[in-house]
């Protein structure tokens, strides 16, 4: 079996480490074992007044000081109470839709200059979505997106389609299997599905249902547990997700997640590595011929 690989998102370490000390990142990250790192360009509050340019310059001498790929890269979309989101937008309706699209595009760009393989996308929604306008508001969605993903093609970039809770981005396609159809709506192939465990313990029956629903369109994850804080601080199972990915082979990356740092920075990232790497080795025993006797038959 394929061993998983693992990232970790820069953001969760703070905005000052992100864009003034980026750097610290990479060393804590080789520190560990990870294989890579999810960055979020620098736009709005959140990058604290440093330029696009300049941070992907920073980017692309670290990643090739400490031999560490670029997983993904994560626009933070930011919900209305967010004040560090640059201007609030969706992918329901026209007016924030086209800033969706516009914003995207540039986070793209970043992605193609650095050889990240995708670029994060959410819905989100503004005012209420109903019987009434789920229609109109799938219409814009599906448009909205195909845009995004031609534009992404022409720069050899794939998008992953984040399942948010409902609490936080909005109730509308919520689930895996409702990020799946709006896909297929589209009739793009550079459109995956990225599953963020936080986001799907509010919202999956089943943890090991959710990867099995997304099948070949999984293509990225962000590991961060029930209680937002880093894997094996809270409930979720993340030994039957594990299972499963073992089970439908899955190549992406798994990429850390925690909010806030509890109980610091090094250690939430040397524990969430840790405990993902124990249970990847007892999912493979457990798929193993020799599971549970100790020999193969």
């Amino acid at each position: 079996m394929k061993k998983l690989k693992f990232s970790y998102f820069q953001l969760t370490f703070g905005q000052a480490e992100a864009y003034l000390n980026p750097r610290a990142t990479y060393e804590r990250l080789k520190r560990y074992g990870y294989d890579a790192i999810e960055i979020t360009p620098p736009k709005g509050r959140y990058g604290l007044g440093v330029k696009m340019e300049s941070y992907l310059e920073t980017h692309k001498k670290l990643k090739e000081e400490y031999q560490l790929e670029v997983s993904c890269i994560n626009e933070c979309w930011g919900e209305k109470w967010d004040p560090y989101s640059p201007v609030y937008k969706t992918l329901t309706e026209y007016k924030t839709a086209e800033l969706a699209v516009s914003e995207t595009k540039t986070s793209i760009d970043f992605a193609a200059e650095l050889g990240a393989p995708f670029v994060t996308v959410a819905v989100a929604i503004h005012d209420l979505i109903g019987k009434e306008n789920a229609e109109e508001c799938t219409f814009v969605a599906v448009e909205s997106l195909k845009r995004m993903s031609e534009y992404a093609a022409l720069k050899n970039v794939k998008l992953v389609f984040e399942a948010t809770n409902h609490l936080e981005m909005g109730k509308y396609v919520n689930t895996v299997s409702n990020h799946k159809k709006l896909i297929q709506l589209t009739g793009k192939d550079n459109i995956g599905i990225q599953i963020d465990w936080f986001h799907a313990n509010f919202e999956e029956l089943n943890a090991y249902e959710a990867v099995m629903d997304a099948g070949p369109l999984l293509w990225h994850m962000h590991f961060r547990d029930s209680n937002s804080l880093t894997p094996g601080y809270g409930t979720v199972d993340f030994k039957a997700v594990i299972r499963a990915l073992k089970k439908t082979g899955y190549e992406g990356y798994c990429t850390i997640e925690s909010a806030p740092m509890i109980p610091d920075s090094d250690t939430a990232c040397r524990d969430g590595i840790d405990y993902l790497k124990f249970l990847e080795r007892i999912a493979e025993y457990q798929l193993s011929d020799e599971f549970p006797n100790g020999y193969s038959l």
